[in-house]
């Protein structure tokens, strides 16, 4: 199974941080970046052996950090979306249409899930259109809502009204069997040719196929706890306050003297 990220904007949402760091490498406050984060949650799921990289903004940097702190045991390739400034990432996932012969999964090159969620979407899922959902008490006028219909997704938007949305989306699909591959692979390319669609989100997808009836089915998933994405300054925090502290506890266990050392030069 090989995973689609979607990284190549110029996360603008949090500038200052990002005028001259690329989102994926930025600081999680434990000497990791936001991609390593990535790439050591993919690798201990066990179920994933290739990552497939979009970039753009700043992509040399990307590409040189991949070079040096290749993390062995998973393959990586880059894809460069020259369009990355005029366009969403609708585009960039187009641009992989050549790594989808095989089953793969898509997602958002802002989001932390625990190694558990791609473990279990494999496991708990066979041949299908799949797209993560999550449930949760509020909603607000950022979330990717979903709307569900006889058990199936039958819209992906921000718009959709609170009252209508049964879950909210973190941007994580997955495309088993070759005949799920193929249909994601020709709509995905009928809206690439359409210029209205240029700047809107890759998830726009599963609109058109829930809209032509081919079935997409949700997987549902604990997103509160096994999910963060990283689009706002508020969001860097939060993920800071959770791997800090699991930081210290790893070097309290293999030395504690290291720990102190470790500490004390911040």
């Amino acid at each position: 199974m090989k995973i689609i990220i979607l990284a190549a904007g110029k996360g603008e949402r949090l500038m200052p941080l990002t005028r001259n760091t690329p989102k994926p490498l930025l600081d999680m406050g434990n000497g990791s970046t936001l991609l390593e984060e990535q790439i050591s949650n993919i690798q201990e799921s066990g179920v994933i052996d290739e990552i497939v990289l979009v970039i753009g903004y700043l992509a040399e940097q990307v590409e040189a950090k991949i070079k040096l702190h290749l993390i062995n045991g998973i393959n990586i390739k880059t894809v460069f979306n020259p369009f990355y400034e005029v366009s969403n990432n609708l585009m960039s996932l187009w641009l992989t249409k050549h790594e989808m012969d095989d089953d793969f999964m898509v997602t958002n090159g802002d989001n932390l899930f625990s190694p558990e969620v791609f473990k279990g979407l494999v496991e708990e899922n066979s041949e299908g259109i799949f797209l993560s959902v999550s449930i949760k008490d509020k909603y607000d006028y950022d979330d990717m809502k979903v709307t569900l219909q006889d058990n199936l997704v039958a819209r992906v938007n921000k718009r959709i009204e609170i009252e209508q949305t049964h879950g909210e989306s973190p941007g994580l699909a997955m495309l088993r069997g070759a005949r799920a591959r193929n249909l994601f692979k020709d709509h995905l390319e009928i809206l690439a040719r359409n210029k209205r669609y240029i700047n809107t989100f890759w998830l726009e997808v599963f609109n058109l196929l829930y809209e032509r009836g081919i079935p997409v089915n949700p997987w549902m998933f604990d997103g509160t706890t096994q999910w963060q994405e990283v689009d706002f300054h508020v969001d860097v925090e939060k993920v800071k306050s959770v791997l800090q502290p699991k930081m210290k506890l790893f070097f309290s266990i293999r030395d504690p003297e290291a720990k102190c050392e470790k500490i004390a030069t911040r």
